[in-house]
């Protein structure tokens, strides 16, 4: 695996792609994640940077943004220094951790009870059993945590802590997939839970009501008449007319916004599907 570093500037880059081909899972979770930083939001998908998602990776990861994961992960940083959540799991939360505001406090308990584990939290100091670590997806390596003496806190910036800072981001990535499946299927749900909605309000007995003035419940109407046009064929503006007029008096203004919405191409009054 690469470096901290390099990884997390390669997921910045992979989430910027799917940002940019408007994947909605990826825009979902870019929000959330800025909304919880409080940080502004960029109105279109074509206007995230590559700080935008590596601050957001940065986040998922543990850390504050960008900077704070670069500079913890150099090895530069003071012992002192927020080390942020990279070494802490949600999920490890029930399990039986002891926590200390100083880092003597913490060494003097691992002394004690030498096959547990010493990790940095934000300011803040642990000391993990086994299962903890499991979480984290550290657990099967042992020479790792010989060579530290089970002290990440004292190992911070050696060649054994950067390799276990690599394993666990690993096990992350791996978490990562594991959400980004499940957000993406969540999505996907209320999206149709969203469009069946629009239906079941705007179409009756197979005509159109009214056309919604909301963008995006506009965008829904649309597609469900466009899906009803063959792929491929071109079509001429009356058989356009004729087939909208099924639908709704207004065929104009559907016409129109089958183009304005990319959903049709037209050339010399011919129409296709996009």
């Amino acid at each position: 695996m690469s470096s901290p570093v390099t990884e997390l500037k390669t997921r910045a880059r992979l989430l910027l792609n799917a940002l940019h081909a408007k994947t909605p899972a990826s825009i979902a979770r870019s929000t959330r994640i800025s909304k919880q930083q409080a940080w502004p939001i960029p109105a279109t998908p074509e206007a995230w940077t590559l700080r935008h998602a590596l601050n957001i990776v940065a986040s998922e990861a543990g850390f504050k943004h960008w900077e704070h994961a670069r500079t913890i992960f150099s090895g530069a940083a003071h012992a002192s220094e927020d080390m942020g959540t990279f070494w802490y799991d949600q999920q490890a939360h029930g399990l039986t951790n002891h926590w200390f505001a100083s880092y003597a406090e913490a060494r003097a308990q691992l002394q004690l009870h030498p096959d547990n584990y010493l990790l940095p939290y934000k300011k803040q100091f642990f000391v993990a059993e086994l299962p903890c670590i499991t979480q984290l997806g550290l657990a099967d390596n042992a020479p790792l945590w010989q060579v530290i003496q089970h002290d990440l806190v004292a190992a911070y910036g050696s060649a054994a802590w950067a390799k276990l800072c690599e394993l666990r981001l690993e096990a992350t990535r791996l978490r990562e997939i594991e959400a980004a499946q499940e957000n993406s299927e969540d999505v996907k749900r209320k999206e149709r839970e969203f469009s069946n909605a629009v239906l079941n309000t705007f179409i009756e007995n197979g005509r159109i009501n009214k056309i919604p003035q909301m963008r995006k419940k506009r965008l829904v109407i649309l597609q469900w008449l466009v899906n009803q046009l063959e792929l491929e064929r071109r079509y001429a503006e009356k058989e356009i007319n004729t087939f909208l007029l099924q639908f709704h008096e207004d065929f104009a203004t559907l016409r129109r916004e089958f183009i304005a919405c990319k959903l049709m191409a037209r050339e010399d009054n011919v129409y296709w599907r996009c």
